[in-house]
């Protein structure tokens, strides 16, 4: 049975990341590195937030249901890859769902998407 890519392109938090050794080992030691990035995560809306949680949610219910037969992808909408695959897949809103690099789904109804990953692995398309 041949698996199936779902890619997943969202906004994602995330957080400015202290690289420097040095500057990493001093804030480490004083404990400032969790809290930088603490604050940095809190500074997104609410609903920003929740919707992260909601996704991550569909992603393990995902992953559960389909087990094998599905890889699901995550592409963060502000990365390269994530704006390269907004324009070449035409996706204006988030969440958006590409099946098998061919289908696109937009929005948050579970079942919507069920049935096009269900027709995927039926061969229907």
């Amino acid at each position: 049975m041949k698996t199936i890519l779902v890619e997943i392109v969202a906004p994602m938090l995330s957080t400015s990341e202290m690289n420097c050794r040095g500057c990493g080992l001093i804030f480490g030691s004083l404990g400032l590195r969790g809290k930088y990035r603490s604050a940095c995560v809190n500074e997104y809306p609410g609903d920003w937030k929740e919707a992260v949680d909601y996704l991550s949610r569909w992603v393990k219910q995902i992953s559960h249901l389909y087990r094998h037969r599905v890889k699901i992808r995550v592409i963060d909408a502000q990365s390269p890859l994530g704006f390269w695959k907004q324009i070449r897949h035409r996706v204006f809103r988030f969440p958006a769902f590409i099946v098998d690099r061919k289908k696109t789904y937009i929005g948050w109804d579970y079942q919507d998407l069920e049935a096009i990953i269900d027709g995927r692995i039926h061969n229907e398309w």
